[in-house]
């Protein structure tokens, strides 16, 4: 069985924290939608039919498959196989601030996603990048350009166009904001970086986000965002 401590600490926290966020989810079918390397996919297929969709097959060669779910290596063109009303729980997590396609992604997601369904969003937020800028790595010049509007770079994907959470419902009005949580409220504020490795830390850390998590002053400053839509009644 793979096991999250494989992961680095800062993912590993993300994960968990997103997890517990979503809740016990069975007997469901399920789309992660940039599944990536399948570490959400496989930790939901245990108890729940999973497809997975992926457009950039490097990520697939070391998936993990403790459970059984549908891979499928493609990108939004692949949801057009796929009938209305087909998923009771959509993932996108961390997607869509690297897509050039966000309407038509969003309009495909809301297509196949259930009325009694729901969608799941994670993003990054530019005043958590702020935050981390000013404050554990001192680099006032990034943290200047991202409040003027400024793209940031992830090691992996390049660019990191940031978006407002209200831009989701405006590029899919038929989708209607339900929840919005913080993820890594405190843990880029933590400026000792050996304790980003201490097994206790990080629980205490877990256990302190997703008690703040809902908190307005406390979300705004996390470094990502964790969206729950609904799909509005015709």
């Amino acid at each position: 069985m793979r096991s999250l401590s494989e992961l680095p600490a800062w993912e590993r926290l993300f994960k968990e924290i997103i997890w517990k966020q979503l809740g016990e989810i069975k007997d469901q079918c399920i789309l992660d939608f940039g599944s990536g390397e399948g570490i959400t996919a496989d930790h939901f297929a245990g108890d729940n039919t999973v497809t997975a969709v992926e457009p950039w097959e490097e990520m697939l060669k070391n998936a993990w498959r403790d459970h059984e779910y549908r891979q499928i290596v493609g990108g939004v063109e692949t949801l057009s196989a796929f009938s209305e009303n087909t998923f009771d729980v959509i993932l996108c997590h961390n997607v869509l601030e690297y897509a050039d396609n966000k309407v038509e992604i969003l309009r495909e997601l809301s297509r196949v996603l259930k009325p009694s369904g729901f969608l799941s969003i994670a993003k990054h937020n530019r005043y958590g990048r702020v935050m981390q800028m000013a404050v554990l790595l001192d680099d006032f010049e990034k943290a200047n350009a991202l409040l003027d509007g400024a793209d940031s770079t992830a090691s992996k994907f390049g660019a990191i166009r940031y978006y407002e959470d209200e831009d989701i419902t405006e590029w899919g009005p038929e989708l209607t904001m339900e929840k919005s949580y913080g993820i890594r409220t405190f843990w880029d504020l933590q400026q000792n970086q050996e304790k980003h490795s201490d097994e206790n830390w990080q629980k205490e850390m877990i256990k302190l986000d997703m008690r703040v998590s809902e908190t307005e002053a406390f979300r705004q400053i996390a470094f990502f965002h964790h969206l729950i839509l609904k799909k509005n009644s015709r």
